[in-house]
């Protein structure tokens, strides 16, 4: 039996893993949504739709499940193609390739995020990450 201090230890010393999905449409063009200014974490910072995976649920799954909370794409799971990992000290960042097959799909922004582009691979890149941003996108484009 594990008492509540060795589960407590244990559970800070896991980490977090991060789902995060770089949208590509037919016309070769990614999607890059801007954070609101009220954000929690990295306000008006580029970002891509991401979130925790929450328990009970696989990588994949918690991909899907932020696709259609912050930009209200719904999908299937296993459209999605791991693409990059990049793991620091306590997270664990796991980006996935969408194609979609439409170069007009709607994107319906969550209160997270103020605005979206699609971009092409170069104009992200050439994009000047804040000072304090992890620009863990910009590993897999280049």
């Amino acid at each position: 039996m594990i008492d509540q201090t060795t589960n407590l230890a244990y559970t800070k010393n896991m980490k977090k893993t991060v789902a995060k999905v770089l949208v590509e449409n037919k016309a070769g063009l990614y999607l890059l949504l801007q954070r609101g200014d009220t954000h929690p974490n990295f306000p008006g910072h580029p970002d891509l739709p991401d979130g925790e995976v929450e328990s009970g649920e696989t990588i994949k799954e918690a991909a899907a499940r932020e696709l259609l909370e912050e930009i209200g794409i719904s999908i299937v799971p296993d459209k999605l193609k791991e693409v990059f990992t990049k793991e620091r000290a306590k997270v664990k960042h796991v980006l996935f390739l969408l194609s979609i097959d439409s170069s007009n799909t709607e994107v319906k922004l969550s209160w997270e995020h103020k605005s979206y582009k699609w971009l092409t691979r170069d104009e992200i890149v050439s994009i000047k990450a804040p000072n304090d941003a992890d620009p863990y996108y910009l590993d897999f484009l280049e």
